[in-house]
């Protein structure tokens, strides 16, 4: 079995019990960290630490190899979840290697932007009560598509995830918690880029 196609079935199973990878890596013993390095760089684990995850997700090997057939939606995709934070708030460090985290499954609907995909987490409380403190977003790389909304942006050197709305002179940024004040900014603002638009939401993960 491949490494993706592994991991894949271990996350829809913990999904659906509603538990996380700090969860197994206290069942199994196996360290966090161990887990999301095989699953970022698609390495099967060790047949003992195998049994070990089955025997966590209460499967056998032969449940186990027909998981996806019977529960996985042939429609869905996977993309990334990077370690890396935007701020709803003041401002948030943005590194420039990205580190995978974890992956999510989406649906198909988002599929024409599925080469331009990554999901991220937020951090801070100027975006409720749409986004809140550890949702995770995803968003595309695709820059300004010419309609407001929400986007990831880079301003003044940190992170944000923030409403945009364009004016007759630049770009309104707007936080949706009315305690903040918007910024505006112009279009040849060095100091400003958009990222891309957000195009998902999940405030449980």
């Amino acid at each position: 079995m491949e490494a993706k196609i592994f991991w894949t079935k271990v996350k829809q199973r913990l999904s659906e019990m509603n538990k996380k990878q700090g969860w197994l890596s206290e069942q199994t013993g196996i360290i966090l960290q161990s887990i999301r390095d095989q699953i970022s760089k698609q390495r099967l684990p060790s047949l003992d630490d195998t049994m070990k995850i089955l025997n966590a997700l209460e499967l056998t090997w032969e449940e186990f190899e027909l998981y996806p057939e019977k529960r996985l939606k042939p429609d869905n995709f996977v993309i990334p979840v990077m370690d890396q934070v935007f701020s709803a708030g003041r401002g948030q460090f943005v590194p420039e290697e990205d580190t995978v985290k974890d992956y999510i499954t989406l649906p198909k609907n988002l599929q024409r932007y599925a080469d331009n995909l990554a999901a991220v987490y937020v951090r801070g409380d100027s975006m409720e009560p749409t986004l809140f403190n550890d949702d995770i977003i995803v968003t595309d790389n695709l820059g300004y598509d010419g309609e407001d909304g929400i986007y990831t942006i880079l301003y003044k050197g940190s992170g944000y995830v923030k409403r945009l709305q364009r004016t007759f002179d630049g770009i309104k940024i707007i936080s949706d918690n009315k305690h903040y004040e918007p910024m505006n900014v112009t279009a040849e603002n060095e100091d400003f880029k958009i990222i891309g638009r957000v195009r998902c939401v999940l405030h449980e993960f």
